[in-house]
Protein backbone atom coordinates (compact mmCIF):
# COMPACT_ATOMS: atom_id res chain seq x y z
CA UNK A 1 0.00 0.00 0.00
CA UNK A 2 3.02 2.30 0.25
CA UNK A 3 3.18 2.99 -3.44
CA UNK A 4 -0.06 4.36 -3.90
CA UNK A 5 -0.50 5.55 -0.85
CA UNK A 6 2.97 7.82 -1.26
CA UNK A 7 1.70 8.77 -4.92
CA UNK A 8 -1.96 10.17 -3.73
CA UNK A 9 -0.16 12.04 -0.76
CA UNK A 10 2.39 13.59 -3.20
CA UNK A 11 0.02 14.38 -5.61
CA UNK A 12 -3.09 15.87 -3.47
CA UNK A 13 0.05 17.84 -1.78
CA UNK A 14 1.32 19.26 -5.39
CA UNK A 15 4.61 17.88 -4.42
CA UNK A 16 4.61 17.02 -8.49
CA UNK A 17 8.21 18.79 -9.65
CA UNK A 18 10.42 15.55 -8.24
CA UNK A 19 11.56 13.26 -10.98
CA UNK A 20 10.38 10.28 -9.27
CA UNK A 21 7.07 11.51 -8.56
CA UNK A 22 6.67 12.23 -12.18
CA UNK A 23 8.23 9.01 -13.00
CA UNK A 24 4.84 7.25 -11.11
CA UNK A 25 2.42 9.84 -12.40
CA UNK A 26 3.00 8.06 -15.84
CA UNK A 27 1.88 5.10 -14.30
CA UNK A 28 -1.22 6.16 -12.60
CA UNK A 29 -3.57 4.33 -14.33
CA UNK A 30 -1.55 0.87 -12.33
CA UNK A 31 0.20 2.13 -9.98
CA UNK A 32 -3.05 2.39 -7.94
CA UNK A 33 -3.95 -1.51 -8.38
CA UNK A 34 -2.75 -2.69 -5.24
CA UNK A 35 -4.92 -0.68 -3.87
CA UNK A 36 -8.08 -3.10 -5.30
CA UNK A 37 -6.64 -6.20 -3.83
CA UNK A 38 -5.60 -4.45 -0.46
CA UNK A 39 -9.84 -3.14 -0.33
CA UNK A 40 -10.61 -7.03 -1.11
CA UNK A 41 -8.00 -8.48 1.66
CA UNK A 42 -9.42 -6.43 4.19
CA UNK A 43 -13.09 -7.01 3.81
CA UNK A 44 -12.42 -10.31 3.99
CA UNK A 45 -10.50 -9.78 7.15
CA UNK A 46 -12.80 -7.13 8.52
CA UNK A 47 -10.04 -4.53 9.06
CA UNK A 48 -11.99 -1.12 9.41
CA UNK A 49 -8.68 0.77 9.07
CA UNK A 50 -7.15 -0.61 5.96
CA UNK A 51 -10.56 -0.74 4.34
CA UNK A 52 -11.55 2.58 4.90
CA UNK A 53 -7.90 3.47 3.43
CA UNK A 54 -8.13 1.55 0.10
CA UNK A 55 -11.46 2.66 -0.69
CA UNK A 56 -10.29 6.42 -0.18
CA UNK A 57 -7.11 5.56 -2.70
CA UNK A 58 -9.74 3.78 -4.83
CA UNK A 59 -11.88 6.72 -4.73
CA UNK A 60 -8.76 8.92 -5.81
CA UNK A 61 -7.87 6.53 -8.50
CA UNK A 62 -11.12 6.45 -10.58
CA UNK A 63 -11.48 10.27 -10.21
CA UNK A 64 -8.40 11.10 -12.21
CA UNK A 65 -8.40 7.97 -14.94
CA UNK A 66 -11.91 7.48 -15.27
CA UNK A 67 -11.57 11.04 -17.62
CA UNK A 68 -9.53 8.90 -19.77
CA UNK A 69 -11.57 6.52 -20.05
CA UNK A 70 -14.77 8.00 -21.17
CA UNK A 71 -16.90 6.38 -24.24
CA UNK A 72 -16.07 7.67 -27.99
CA UNK A 73 -17.45 11.68 -28.19
CA UNK A 74 -20.17 11.11 -30.92
CA UNK A 75 -18.95 13.12 -33.96
CA UNK A 76 -20.05 16.63 -34.51
CA UNK A 77 -22.86 17.67 -37.44
CA UNK A 78 -21.12 17.98 -40.83
CA UNK A 79 -17.93 16.13 -40.55
CA UNK A 80 -18.60 13.42 -42.97
CA UNK A 81 -19.13 17.06 -45.17
CA UNK A 82 -15.94 18.24 -43.85
CA UNK A 83 -12.63 18.55 -45.29
CA UNK A 84 -10.36 15.90 -44.19
CA UNK A 85 -6.81 15.75 -42.78
CA UNK A 86 -4.56 12.68 -42.06
CA UNK A 87 -1.81 13.30 -39.78
CA UNK A 88 1.36 11.22 -39.48
CA UNK A 89 3.44 11.53 -35.94
CA UNK A 90 6.84 9.99 -35.23
CA UNK A 91 9.09 10.09 -32.83
CA UNK A 92 12.11 8.46 -34.72
CA UNK A 93 14.64 8.17 -32.12
CA UNK A 94 17.76 10.21 -33.11
CA UNK A 95 20.28 7.42 -33.34
CA UNK A 96 17.55 5.41 -35.44
CA UNK A 97 18.57 4.33 -38.65
CA UNK A 98 16.51 1.77 -39.77
CA UNK A 99 14.05 3.86 -41.87
CA UNK A 100 12.58 1.17 -43.90
CA UNK A 101 9.85 0.11 -41.88
CA UNK A 102 8.76 4.07 -40.73
CA UNK A 103 8.80 4.47 -44.49
CA UNK A 104 6.94 1.69 -45.20
CA UNK A 105 4.12 2.87 -42.28
CA UNK A 106 4.51 6.26 -43.51
CA UNK A 107 3.40 4.83 -46.81
CA UNK A 108 0.78 2.81 -46.11
CA UNK A 109 -0.75 5.74 -43.86
CA UNK A 110 -0.57 7.72 -46.90
CA UNK A 111 -0.74 11.17 -44.60
CA UNK A 112 -1.67 14.83 -45.64
CA UNK A 113 1.27 15.54 -43.18
CA UNK A 114 4.28 14.09 -41.54
CA UNK A 115 5.40 15.51 -38.40
CA UNK A 116 8.94 13.80 -37.20
CA UNK A 117 10.91 14.36 -34.12
CA UNK A 118 14.69 13.60 -32.91
CA UNK A 119 15.18 14.11 -36.54
CA UNK A 120 18.85 13.90 -36.98
CA UNK A 121 21.32 13.44 -39.90
CA UNK A 122 21.83 9.87 -39.54
CA UNK A 123 17.93 9.10 -39.55
CA UNK A 124 17.15 12.02 -41.87
CA UNK A 125 19.33 10.78 -44.59
CA UNK A 126 18.55 7.31 -44.27
CA UNK A 127 14.33 8.09 -44.50
CA UNK A 128 15.50 10.60 -47.68
CA UNK A 129 17.20 7.08 -49.40
CA UNK A 130 13.97 5.13 -48.97
CA UNK A 131 12.30 7.78 -51.18
CA UNK A 132 9.21 7.90 -49.19
CA UNK A 133 9.92 12.13 -48.36
CA UNK A 134 9.81 12.95 -52.23
CA UNK A 135 5.95 12.23 -52.26
CA UNK A 136 5.65 15.45 -49.93
CA UNK A 137 6.31 18.34 -51.49
CA UNK A 138 6.32 20.71 -49.44
CA UNK A 139 8.56 21.20 -46.51
CA UNK A 140 10.66 22.60 -43.09
CA UNK A 141 12.63 20.17 -41.34
CA UNK A 142 16.38 21.44 -39.03
CA UNK A 143 18.54 18.45 -38.23
CA UNK A 144 20.43 17.99 -34.95
CA UNK A 145 22.91 15.70 -33.74
CA UNK A 146 20.71 15.29 -30.56
CA UNK A 147 17.67 14.47 -30.16
CA UNK A 148 16.46 17.55 -30.52
CA UNK A 149 15.54 17.94 -34.60
CA UNK A 150 12.63 18.44 -36.03
CA UNK A 151 11.05 18.11 -38.87
CA UNK A 152 7.56 19.04 -41.17
CA UNK A 153 6.58 17.13 -44.38
CA UNK A 154 3.53 17.82 -46.08
CA UNK A 155 1.65 17.05 -49.55
CA UNK A 156 0.12 20.54 -49.23
CA UNK A 157 1.67 23.97 -49.07
CA UNK A 158 2.70 25.41 -45.92
CA UNK A 159 2.47 29.05 -44.75
CA UNK A 160 3.35 30.82 -41.89
CA UNK A 161 6.08 28.38 -41.31
CA UNK A 162 8.55 28.76 -38.40
CA UNK A 163 10.88 27.16 -36.10
CA UNK A 164 10.20 27.39 -32.18
CA UNK A 165 13.15 27.02 -29.61
CA UNK A 166 11.96 25.54 -26.31
CA UNK A 167 14.33 25.19 -24.03
CA UNK A 168 17.21 22.79 -26.21
CA UNK A 169 14.09 21.23 -28.24
CA UNK A 170 13.38 22.69 -31.46
CA UNK A 171 9.73 22.79 -32.21
CA UNK A 172 7.68 23.72 -35.49
CA UNK A 173 4.22 25.69 -36.32
CA UNK A 174 2.81 25.32 -40.08
CA UNK A 175 -0.43 26.61 -40.83
CA UNK A 176 -2.21 24.56 -44.26
CA UNK A 177 -5.08 25.01 -46.10
CA UNK A 178 -7.69 21.65 -45.52
CA UNK A 179 -10.55 22.89 -47.98
CA UNK A 180 -10.18 25.98 -48.46
CA UNK A 181 -9.97 25.99 -44.49
CA UNK A 182 -7.10 27.40 -42.78
CA UNK A 183 -5.45 24.72 -40.16
CA UNK A 184 -2.57 25.42 -37.85
CA UNK A 185 -0.21 22.34 -36.46
CA UNK A 186 2.52 22.60 -33.82
CA UNK A 187 4.95 19.18 -33.73
CA UNK A 188 6.00 19.41 -30.28
CA UNK A 189 8.42 17.85 -28.47
CA UNK A 190 9.23 18.31 -24.82
CA UNK A 191 12.58 17.60 -22.92
CA UNK A 192 12.10 14.68 -20.64
CA UNK A 193 11.24 15.49 -16.66
CA UNK A 194 14.56 13.79 -15.41
CA UNK A 195 18.65 14.31 -14.72
CA UNK A 196 19.48 18.28 -15.98
CA UNK A 197 17.65 20.53 -16.33
CA UNK A 198 14.54 18.01 -16.03
CA UNK A 199 11.15 18.66 -14.56
CA UNK A 200 11.58 22.68 -14.18
CA UNK A 201 12.83 22.78 -17.98
CA UNK A 202 9.87 20.13 -18.76
CA UNK A 203 7.28 22.35 -17.03
CA UNK A 204 8.18 25.79 -18.42
CA UNK A 205 7.94 23.83 -22.27
CA UNK A 206 4.49 22.46 -21.25
CA UNK A 207 3.40 26.12 -20.10
CA UNK A 208 5.09 27.81 -23.42
CA UNK A 209 2.51 25.24 -25.56
CA UNK A 210 -0.36 25.64 -23.92
CA UNK A 211 0.10 29.84 -24.12
CA UNK A 212 0.72 29.48 -27.85
CA UNK A 213 -2.20 26.99 -28.09
CA UNK A 214 -4.53 28.98 -26.74
CA UNK A 215 -3.95 32.43 -28.46
CA UNK A 216 -3.94 30.26 -31.93
CA UNK A 217 -7.16 28.39 -31.22
CA UNK A 218 -9.10 31.80 -31.05
CA UNK A 219 -8.16 32.12 -34.69
CA UNK A 220 -7.87 28.94 -36.31
CA UNK A 221 -8.45 25.39 -35.82
CA UNK A 222 -5.34 24.10 -34.12
CA UNK A 223 -3.73 20.61 -33.74
CA UNK A 224 -0.64 20.10 -31.46
CA UNK A 225 0.71 16.65 -32.09
CA UNK A 226 4.21 15.10 -31.11
CA UNK A 227 5.77 13.56 -28.00
CA UNK A 228 5.05 15.79 -25.24
CA UNK A 229 6.95 13.26 -22.14
CA UNK A 230 3.52 13.85 -20.43
CA UNK A 231 0.43 11.61 -19.80
CA UNK A 232 -2.63 12.47 -18.10
CA UNK A 233 -0.92 11.80 -15.10
CA UNK A 234 1.20 15.65 -15.16
CA UNK A 235 -0.42 18.41 -13.69
CA UNK A 236 1.38 20.24 -16.45
CA UNK A 237 -0.21 17.99 -19.26
CA UNK A 238 -3.61 18.42 -18.17
CA UNK A 239 -3.27 22.13 -17.83
CA UNK A 240 -2.26 22.01 -21.21
CA UNK A 241 -5.98 20.77 -22.13
CA UNK A 242 -7.39 22.76 -20.18
CA UNK A 243 -6.37 25.94 -22.51
CA UNK A 244 -9.33 24.54 -25.14
CA UNK A 245 -7.44 21.31 -26.59
CA UNK A 246 -9.12 17.67 -26.61
CA UNK A 247 -6.99 14.55 -26.53
CA UNK A 248 -8.11 12.72 -30.00
CA UNK A 249 -7.65 9.02 -28.34
CA UNK A 250 -9.53 10.36 -25.40
CA UNK A 251 -12.32 11.50 -27.67
CA UNK A 252 -11.93 8.34 -29.97
CA UNK A 253 -12.48 6.09 -26.99
CA UNK A 254 -8.98 5.35 -26.70
CA UNK A 255 -7.70 6.87 -23.60
CA UNK A 256 -6.03 3.97 -22.23
CA UNK A 257 -3.75 3.43 -25.91
CA UNK A 258 -0.16 3.40 -25.20
CA UNK A 259 2.89 4.49 -27.50
CA UNK A 260 5.86 4.23 -25.16
CA UNK A 261 8.08 2.69 -24.21
CA UNK A 262 8.28 0.29 -27.67
CA UNK A 263 10.47 -2.22 -29.16
CA UNK A 264 11.36 -3.92 -25.45
CA UNK A 265 10.36 -7.22 -26.84
CA UNK A 266 8.24 -9.08 -24.09
CA UNK A 267 8.05 -5.41 -22.43
CA UNK A 268 4.66 -3.74 -23.74
CA UNK A 269 4.22 0.07 -24.37
CA UNK A 270 2.82 0.98 -20.86
CA UNK A 271 2.50 5.14 -20.77
CA UNK A 272 1.15 7.34 -23.72
CA UNK A 273 3.49 10.52 -23.97
CA UNK A 274 2.45 10.42 -27.62
CA UNK A 275 -0.04 12.77 -28.48
CA UNK A 276 -2.25 14.50 -30.85
CA UNK A 277 -4.31 17.54 -29.23
CA UNK A 278 -6.38 19.48 -31.48
CA UNK A 279 -9.19 22.82 -30.79
CA UNK A 280 -12.69 22.73 -30.58
CA UNK A 281 -13.00 23.13 -34.42
CA UNK A 282 -11.38 19.62 -35.27
CA UNK A 283 -13.10 16.58 -35.09
CA UNK A 284 -11.37 13.83 -34.62
CA UNK A 285 -12.31 10.82 -36.88
CA UNK A 286 -10.07 8.40 -35.80
CA UNK A 287 -6.87 7.85 -34.55
CA UNK A 288 -4.33 4.55 -34.27
CA UNK A 289 -0.96 3.60 -33.43
CA UNK A 290 1.85 2.19 -35.76
CA UNK A 291 4.78 -0.19 -35.25
CA UNK A 292 7.72 2.39 -34.89
CA UNK A 293 10.58 0.12 -35.98
CA UNK A 294 13.85 0.74 -34.54
CA UNK A 295 12.09 3.59 -32.22
CA UNK A 296 11.50 3.31 -28.56
CA UNK A 297 8.16 5.21 -29.48
CA UNK A 298 5.01 4.27 -31.42
CA UNK A 299 3.81 6.89 -34.34
CA UNK A 300 0.30 8.24 -34.52
CA UNK A 301 -1.63 8.47 -37.48
CA UNK A 302 -4.81 10.84 -36.80
CA UNK A 303 -7.73 11.43 -39.19
CA UNK A 304 -8.87 14.54 -38.58
CA UNK A 305 -12.03 17.12 -39.90
CA UNK A 306 -11.90 21.10 -39.73
CA UNK A 307 -15.79 21.42 -38.98
CA UNK A 308 -16.06 25.25 -38.56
Amino acid sequence: MIPPIGLAAARLARLEGRSVVIAAEALTPIWFLPAYAALGLALLARQRALTVVAAVLIALHLSWVLPELRPARALPPGTDGAPHIRIFSANLLYTNTNMAGIASEIRAARPDIVLLQELSPVNFEALRRTGVLDEFPFSMAETRVRPTGTGVFSRLPLTDASMWELGSMLNAKVTVEVGGRPLRIYNVHTNAPFGSPGAPLWEKQLSAIRQAAATDAEGVPLVVAGDFNATHGHRPFRSLLESGLRDAHVERGRGWATTWPNNLGLLPAFARIDHVLVSRRVAVVDITEGTGSGSDHRPLIADLAVVG
